[in-house]
């Protein structure tokens, strides 16, 4: 079945350093991708040949044109672009090859600046998203953070990369580390929001591949630590009830999962502040867990809506299996032979 949106044709724009690529170097793009999954620098790469056709000398590899630190603007679309990505050039692969001779431009969003170096020091008295913003600040960047509660006396960056020092902290609370431009975002997973785009087999979802998988752990999260002032126990507990959303489905996979067998996890932390902070890492850690039910992964028309932590609806593939997904990773190629195609991988918490 043929969907209307191959009537349209594929489209690109790149911006280096606030201009747009010279008409020389568009024409010669052979390949253009885009990647992006959640809590990784997103990627670009621009594959390009390096002969002149007028008179075969070599055309975009004296880093005048393309060089390390560089500013690319990416934009991606169907007949209209919509803008993927802002980054920095990290890469030249230059391939002076039997057959053709080529240029690969590749780099990263801005996030990739958080993994330069590694660090040893300390943070006093200070929330997460406090934290956020002094590193963000040190590498350039602003910081967008979902406000956080807990004041910490003490944190400790031990030897690791301000990506690493964040991701730790992201993944503790179930945060998301995302960047748009300069911005740095630290945020609460989104996957309880509406969908941005549906997609449907056959017309415009080309292949969708699911699996569903039993959880064998985290039915219940029990997480305990020690409060030392007071000498006694601190306890925070997760199950059945407080899933962040089971995603428009009718039951969670946890229940789904204790149809064969409970799976209790009982963490111990020696650095857990108080009774708030424990109950907020055991539903993270449950949620988390529990993402991982239902995964898939599918091939469309070339479609920028289609991005990584934004929810989609998927249509056609049965009653349970339709409804809404969260994705969690999208590679967004144009080239000339496929055109312009979108791969993507989601997961849903419930059926």
């Amino acid at each position: 079945m043929a969907s209307k949106a191959q009537n349209f044709i594929p489209s690109y724009k790149i911006v280096l350093n606030n201009q747009e690529l010279a008409t020389e170097l568009n024409v010669a793009v052979k390949t253009v991708t885009f990647e992006e999954e959640l809590n990784i620098p997103a990627m670009f790469c621009i594959r390009l040949n390096m002969v002149k056709p007028q008179n075969n000398s070599w055309q975009g590899i004296d880093l005048n044109v393309f060089k390390p630190g560089d500013e690319i603007k990416l934009s991606l679309g169907m007949d209209q672009n919509q803008e993927m990505m802002t980054g920095e050039i990290t890469a030249l692969d230059v391939d002076f090859g039997e057959e053709e001779c080529t240029l690969e431009v590749r780099g990263y969003d801005r996030m990739h600046r958080l993994r330069f170096g590694t660090k040893r020091r300390s943070f006093k008295n200070i929330k997460d998203s406090d934290l956020v913003s002094t590193i963000a600040t040190a590498s350039g960047l602003t910081a967008q953070a979902d406000n956080t509660n807990t004041i910490y006396e003490y944190l400790f960056q031990n030897n690791q990369t301000d990506y690493e020092f964040l991701l730790e902290r992201a993944r503790r609370l179930g945060y998301e580390l995302l960047v748009s431009d300069k911005k740095l975002i630290f945020r609460a997973s989104q996957e309880n929001a509406s969908p941005e785009v549906t997609l449907q087999y056959p017309v415009d979802l080309n292949s969708f591949f699911v699996r569903l998988n039993t959880l064998t752990v985290g039915s219940s999260i029990e997480v305990r630590g020690w409060d030392v002032q007071n000498k006694q126990e601190i306890v925070g507990k997760a199950e059945t009830g407080d899933e962040s959303t089971i995603m428009g489905g009718r039951e969670s996979g946890f229940k789904i999962s204790e149809k064969i067998s409970k799976s209790p996890v009982g963490l111990t932390t020696e650095a857990v502040v108080d009774e708030s902070e424990a109950e907020t890492i055991a539903k993270a850690q449950f949620n988390s867990i529990l993402k991982n039910f239902i995964k898939g992964e599918g091939v469309c028309l070339g479609n920028p809506k289609v991005r990584a932590g934004k929810t989609l609806e998927i249509k056609g593939c049965g009653e349970r299996f339709s409804g809404v997904y969260y994705v969690v990773s999208a590679l967004h190629s144009i080239d000339q032979k496929d055109g312009y195609l979108t791969k993507f991988k989601v997961k849903r918490t419930g059926i």
